[in-house]
């Protein structure tokens, strides 16, 4: 698969991943999150898949833009995409912004989300 259709393929990914239909469907989140997904958020705190489905369609989503999408091919069917994110969450005036990079894993069918980290970062 030629880099510039993976690259495409993850960002379309990351995006599904931030709407609130998809962040609050644990069916959803399911289907995108490999099994093994571990998480560090901006927060220091991590997470594995189970607490990701427990607690994300509980929340109020927030509302996320991403921009600046970078993405390099690790290995055959694994990749990891980078990208800047704000972050406006409804109980907070002002926005957090974060660096953040993902590594997806294709399994011959789907790419799954393996790993997430969020490092927060001065405004943008």
């Amino acid at each position: 698969m030629h880099s510039d259709t993976i690259k495409q393929q993850l960002i379309a990914l990351e995006q599904l991943l931030v709407q609130p239909a998809t962040r609050l469907s644990a069916e959803l989140l399911d289907r995108y999150l490999a099994d093994d997904f571990y998480e560090i958020a901006a927060t220091g705190r991590c997470f594995g898949k189970a607490d990701v489905l427990e607690r994300l369609p509980t929340e109020t989503p927030p509302v996320i833009t991403q921009q600046d999408f970078d993405c390099r091919v690790l290995a055959d069917g694994l990749a990891q995409l980078t990208y800047r994110a704000t972050i406006q969450r409804a109980e907070n005036q002002s926005p957090s912004y974060s660096v953040r990079s993902s590594i997806w894993r294709f399994d011959g069918e789907n790419w799954q989300m393996i790993f997430h980290q969020g490092t927060a970062c001065n405004p943008f």
